[in-house]
This record gives C-alpha cells, structure tokens and sequence, in this order.
C-alpha cells in the first residue's frame, strides 16, 4: 500500500488480516500528517497543515493544527517505527510540543487567517499523535493519542471529555 491512504483504509486492510506493520510500512510521514489532517477535517475541524510561526526570534511549526469552537488541537505528529527508548523518546517530544504549544497560544491573536477572532474562549490542547497501538495517555501535559484512536479522541474531545483533565495549555478570554 504506498500513497495517500485513509484511516478507513488502513482499517480495512487489518480487518481483512493484514498485519499492521505490513499496512503501514510504505506510509511516510508526509502521509501520516495528512492522514492525521483529514481525520480531523472528516470530523467537521478546520485544519491547518504545516503551521509555521515566530515567536521570540524563535521559529516554530506545528504539524496539525485543528479548530472547532471552543477549541484548537494543537498536533505533532510522530510517524515513529517500534523501536527501543521509545518512552524516553515521548517524553522529549511531549516536553517540546508543549513549550511549542505555549508560544502557539501566546501569538494566536496574530493568526487572523484561522478565523478565531470572534470567539470569546479558547482552549489550546496539544497532542502528539503516534503511529503505532498504544493507549491514550498524558505525557508532561501533552496527551498521546495512537492514530486508530484518533476518531474516539475526537468524539471524546466534543464531550468536553478532556476539559476536565489539566492538559490543556491554557485557556483565553475574550478579546
């Protein structure tokens, strides 16, 4: 399987008997964010890929960014194989993607092209997104979401599921 592919791609072929590491080995990165993209576009999100800014004479980008009222998922996503230290790993990203985060949330006033301008609460929750099963789990304040758990993420994310956990960057009042 090479190209861009679905998520309902991708679960087809597994249903069907394919193993995962099979599925996914032509997948490249470039893929992985515009999968990661379009799930939450196919959700009714207004997404960003590719997102690029500065801030404190620092330049940053920011893989996926996603908006649906009140809140912007800010994504980074690791297109990582199975590999040894990969916990450790995480945990370096999840720290990166957070301070990441932070300086998105201190320059969104600037960012009149995503159209937030009139919303009178925002609530920043930055993920990393992974490639590989894994659980949903918290990491330095950054969840960690498995890409087949992207779609229940969303859902869970509408519910206001999240709002309650203390992951989320910070919220902005009104402008």
């Amino acid at each position: 399987m090479t190209g861009k592919i679905s998520l309902a791609e991708l679960e087809e072929s597994i249903k069907s008997g394919v193993a995962f590491e099979d599925v996914t080995k032509d997948l490249e990165w470039r893929d992985f964010e515009g999968l990661v993209s379009d799930v939450f576009s196919e959700n009714g999100f207004r997404t960003f890929r590719n997102f690029r800014f500065s801030s404190k004479k620092r330049r940053y980008e920011v893989d996926v960014v996603a908006l649906e009222r009140p809140r912007i998922v800010v994504a980074d996503c690791k297109h990582w194989r199975i590999r040894l230290g990969k916990a450790s790993a995480l945990k370096v990203a999840a720290s990166s993607h957070l301070a990441r985060a932070v300086e998105f949330g201190n320059k969104l006033q600037e960012f009149a092209e995503m159209g937030v301008g009139g919303w009178h609460r925002i609530t920043i929750i930055p993920i990393l997104v992974t490639l590989y099963q894994e659980r949903i789990m918290e990491n330095d304040g950054v969840l960690v979401v498995p890409i087949f758990k992207l779609n229940s993420f969303v859902e869970e994310l509408r519910s206001g599921f999240f709002d309650s956990i203390k992951v989320k960057v910070f919220t902005i009042g009104s402008w």
